[in-house]
């Protein structure tokens, strides 16, 4: 749940629950003549929890059985270390509940599951090969390949033979006789690389990381093996050199890679774009780009031919991220769908029968709370009566809390806000107020005014306003900055007082050690100095108490060299109650353009490249004494073209 108050520090009971920005409804009834049709119930893509795994695991293997049944097998027992599970569990989706059924022969982290044409289930590791019997719930070993390797993948080919890649190495597998066979070996040695099978039985290979160089090199090349032959070749190569991409089959024919990086020292800069191959003419050409930059994701196909790619790596989340996207192959484009109720790592992933999509297990944080819960969740895909899901009640709250908190909404805050809306019953002008309402509630939260807000006053304490600008921080600054404080927080939830201050000390303490801030206060400012100029930055003449309180954090020293009397006196000034104050309507107009436009105010497709739409609305803000409903500021943004434009037409 979110709660708010102007008043940051201020202490909250359980009537938070409650906006007050709900008190200005009489004031926003006047702006309803030309209220948007919106859907009062969503029957939009949304996840929901099915029954939990009986033992709770991350990084487990998974296959679709025959009759509709999925099969996970292996993985992690623990959050915090490896613990190999040689158990394994079948999902019923018609039940949505999960029974035991018989251990893997080996304990290992289960190997890729192949469900074979006879019904059975190839599990390839690194402890050996076994195969499971649906019928008799039971496994046994089979034969090894004739070299182990990691990394491996493997395909069913038409043929009914399991092909593994894996470096150079090629091997086949018969499942008639339980043994495996050398075939040719692939151009080039690589890992991380996509594998998939193409309608006319050949399978394409892409991207990786090249195997036996040093350093390891990211690839753009792909190829094909023709299982007529037994012989790979090479085919067109990548706009882009990738690893960490997805790469799915479209109904058309053609395959679609996502995302990925060029690891080559490590992979932090991941990618949006996207790129299609035509077996028909081996060539690559770029389509649409995701919204988000990320690796490591993983993709499930849609009824309707679209593609789900679900949460990966990214840019701004070291980790992990929360966010979802569908993409439509007949108009190139990727758009946000609905995110899970969990965060998650080392998930696994199938698509059912029915068109939903499973996801279950791994490991993630929600609220203090980081472990392996066993839960599992089911995506359901339908179409909205929307044309635009930003319309649907549902997808509209959770996006705020993914746009302002950087998290999934916590079961009860979900269902609170989207009561606020659907509790008008259809009334256009009721849901209009209440979408305005409980869109500003974000910005006004406790979580984010201790948390997004907070970041914002110590950049601007730290460094002033921006070059030319009327702001203190860069929008590719505020938001990894802003996760790592609100990190696991959920206001009211289990601790989460004592984990938001361990965040801030340790966040604190690592900014003052960057290298911008070192240059701009050097260790040998006094500490009269290094808080004088703090202040100065800020904007903010402080009483007698509030300097000699930050001055003595450093106790006797005539320096500033102390690390952590550098963060405390950074975090009394930027918490300093006059700055939050006077600073508040501008940060309450720059979070129109981070949290809803997802950019700098002075980005494209901003008309004149600079400051000009961010002063008009601080100034319409400052002349409505900041009563953003009377400004029409955060109505403004919700109904503009850029901001619907995220989530559809």
């Amino acid at each position: 749940m979110i709660h708010t108050n102007q008043t940051p520090n201020r202490n909250h009971d359980r009537v938070a629950l409650t906006l007050f920005v709900l008190s200005c409804i009489s004031v926003v009834a006047a702006l309803t003549d030309s209220v948007r049709p919106v859907s009062a119930q969503s029957t939009g893509p949304r996840w929901s929890f099915t029954g939990k795994l009986n033992e709770p695991r991350s990084f487990a293997s998974i296959t679709t059985l025959q009759d509709g049944r999925v099969l996970v097998a292996g993985g992690s027992g623990s959050y915090d270390e490896y613990v190999p599970l040689a158990s394994a569990e079948i999902y019923n989706p018609v039940t949505g509940t999960w029974t035991m059924t018989g251990s893997l022969v080996s304990e290992y982290d289960a190997g890729n599951l192949t469900t074979l044409a006879d019904g059975r289930v190839l599990s390839v590791g690194g402890s050996g090969t076994e195969i499971y019997d649906p019928n008799a719930g039971t496994w046994t070993k089979t034969g090894n390949p004739n070299i182990t390797f990691g990394g491996h993948k493997e395909v069913l080919l038409l043929n009914g033979k399991v092909l593994m890649v894996g470096g150079y190495q090629s091997e086949l597998f018969d499942p008639s006789t339980g043994t495996w066979s050398k075939t040719g070996s692939q151009q080039t040695a690589r890992a991380r690389n996509t594998t998939t099978l193409l309608p006319n039985g050949k399978v394409l290979i892409v991207g990786g990381t090249s195997w036996f160089t040093n350093p390891p090199a990211t690839l753009n090349s792909a190829e094909l093996y023709d299982p007529v032959t037994g012989k790979w070749s090479n085919t067109g190569s990548l706009n882009t050199a990738r690893e960490f991409q997805t790469a799915t089959l479209l109904p058309n024919g053609k395959v679609l890679v996502t995302g990925g990086a060029q690891c080559n020292g490590g992979c932090f800069n991941y990618f949006t774009s996207s790129e299609l191959y035509d077996p028909a003419t081996g060539t690559w050409s770029y389509t649409g780009d995701l919204n988000a930059a990320r690796g490591a994701a993983d993709v499930a196909p849609l009824p309707d031919g679209k593609i789900l790619v679900v949460g990966g790596h990214t840019n701004l989340q070291y980790f992990y991220m929360d966010s979802n996207e569908v993409y439509d192959s007949a108009t190139g484009t990727w758009t946000y769908t609905a995110s899970a109720n969990r965060l998650r790592e080392g998930y696994a992933i199938a698509p059912l029968a029915d068109g939903k999509v499973l996801v279950a297990g791994g490991d993630g944080c929600n609220s203090d709370d980081c472990s392996l819960d066993g839960t599992a969740e089911v995506y359901d895909p339908r179409a909205s009566s929307n044309p635009n899901q930003i319309d649907d009640v549902d997808f509209f709250v959770s996006q705020h809390y993914h746009d302002f908190l950087n998290r999934q909404p916590d079961p009860e805050g979900l269902a609170f806000w989207m009561n606020e809306i659907t509790s008008c019953a259809g009334e256009q002008g009721c849901i209009e107020v209440k979408r305005i309402n409980d869109s500003a509630s974000f910005f006004l939260s406790i979580e984010f005014q201790q948390t997004g807000y907070l970041v914002y006053r110590i950049y601007k304490a730290s460094y002033g306003n921006l070059a030319n600008g009327p702001v203190p921080i860069r929008f590719s600054e505020f938001v990894p900055d802003t996760q790592a404080i609100g990190k696991n927080v959920v206001v009211k939830q289990g601790g989460w007082e004592q984990l938001l201050e361990n965040n801030k000390q340790i966040f604190a303490a690592t900014f003052v050690q960057r290298q911008r801030f070192v240059s701009a206060y050097p260790t040998s400012l006094s500490p009269d100095a290094f808080v004088d100029a703090l202040f100065t930055n800020a904007g903010v003449t402080p009483s007698s108490s509030d300097r000699a309180l930050a001055i003595g954090e450093f106790g006797a020293a005539t320096n500033t060299t102390d690390v952590g009397a550098r963060a405390r006196a950074v975090r009394r000034i930027a918490e300093n109650a006059t700055l939050a104050q006077q600073e508040f309507n501008r940060a309450f107009v720059l979070m129109q353009y981070f949290g809803y436009l997802r950019r700098n105010p002075n980005d494209a497709p901003e008309a004149t490249l600079d400051f000009q739409g961010y002063n008009f609305w601080l100034n319409k803000l400052n002349s409505f004494n900041g009563d953003f409903v009377a400004a029409e500021m955060v109505k403004a943004f919700l109904s503009s073209n850029e901001y619907r434009r995220r989530f559809g037409p």
